[in-house]
């Protein structure tokens, strides 16, 4: 049996070190004012680090690609929506390489996007489901590649690693997901064994990756730190995960546990319209165990078509009542996907329970 040189275990060894000393640094960044965003906050390492790993040595084979959901209730980041999935696959357009992507989308769908990410997350081009010449049935067929002789459906520039499928809903309950498969065009290579200098070079890349969520999300923080309490703002997309499909208005809520805020205001025209609660972490709360979104669909309106949402950590009777689930602060996101015109203004109070 060969063994690996030693100088590769060593190689092996310092970048695992180097990981592991990243997450000791980063642990100490959760050390905030907010005690259950503090805790919350180790919890998000450990889902970082667990995505950091898998979207760097796990599941990265571009030769033999399949879609994966990168969020759930379980691993969240840059303000997931619970009404969303996202699913995403490895891709490698380099030389002249290209991929088809087979689907079937079911009917009365809310909203399927696709769409190439390149380095960083640096956003490229996209597809709405308007767009994917689809048969009466739903079915699709993309050929994706930075080729433009090829005429691709999807064109590319070159240097994306990823193509991520989102699809939306309103009650997961009754609408069905979509299918997909995606497929390299060209010659696969042979399985080699694993390498331990390639698998030094993706723990680094792990590494990097780790620390880029964190300093973006506590940029986001102290970005919205800045931002008047209880007021509604306009913010860039790049402060979220970016696709330009969305808009956002985000609320940074101040209140305390005798407290209750009151949002007054009417639905934008958009394809699809929420409302979700975040911690510190750009994470939505537990949506397993509490009310924490109201979407367009869910949410009562009154013969005006206004809408009073009620934001507290007990129900009390209220309508649209949306739970902090324990924080006492926290991001209040108004999601819009492909939103006609602007938003419209929302009015917030807050008053005693």
């Amino acid at each position: 049996m060969k063994k690996i040189k030693s100088e590769q275990n060593v190689i092996l060894t310092d970048s695992l070190n180097k990981l592991w000393q990243t997450a000791i640094k980063l642990e100490q960044s959760t050390n905030i004012p907010q005690e259950l965003d503090a805790v919350e906050g180790r919890r998000f390492l450990l889902r970082i680090l667990s995505a950091s790993v898998d979207s760097f040595v796990e599941y990265i084979d571009a030769n033999r690609p399949a879609f994966r959901h990168s969020e759930s209730a379980h691993r969240k980041m840059f303000g997931d929506c619970p009404d969303a999935d996202y699913l995403q696959a490895p891709i490698d357009l380099r030389d002249g390489r290209s991929y088809t992507v087979k689907g079937q989308i079911p009917k009365d769908t809310l909203y399927v996007g696709v769409m190439l990410y390149g380095r960083g997350g640096q956003m490229g081009n996209r597809l709405t489901d308007e767009e994917l010449n689809m048969d009466d049935e739903g079915n699709f067929e993309l050929l994706i590649s930075a080729d433009p002789k090829k005429n691709p459906d999807l064109l590319g520039e070159g240097d994306e690693p990823l193509i991520m499928v989102r699809q939306y809903y309103t009650d997961r309950k009754i609408q069905p997901a979509v299918t997909l498969e995606i497929e390299l065009m060209d010659d696969v290579p042979t399985l080699t064994p694993l390498d331990p200098s390639w698998l030094a070079k993706r723990i680094e890349l792990s590494r990097r990756m780790l620390g880029s969520i964190f300093a973006r999300t506590l940029d986001a923080y102290q970005r919205v730190a800045n931002f008047p309490e209880n007021t509604f703002v306009d913010v860039p997309v790049d402060l979220l995960f970016p696709t330009p499909d969305n808009s956002y208005r985000i609320c940074w809520y101040e209140l305390n546990h005798d407290q209750v805020i009151i949002v007054r205001g009417t639905l934008p025209k958009a394809r699809y319209f929420s409302f979700t609660l975040y911690n510190v972490w750009l994470e939505s709360y537990d949506y397993t165990q509490h009310p924490v979104i109201l979407n367009h669909k869910q949410i009562e309106l009154d013969e005006e078509g206004r809408f009073e949402i009620y934001v507290a950590g007990k129900k009390a009777g209220f309508a649209n009542w949306m739970d902090t689930a324990g924080h006492n602060s926290g991001y209040l996101v108004a999601r819009s996907l492909l939103l006609e015109g602007t938003h419209p203004k929302f009015e917030v109070q807050v008053i005693k329970s």
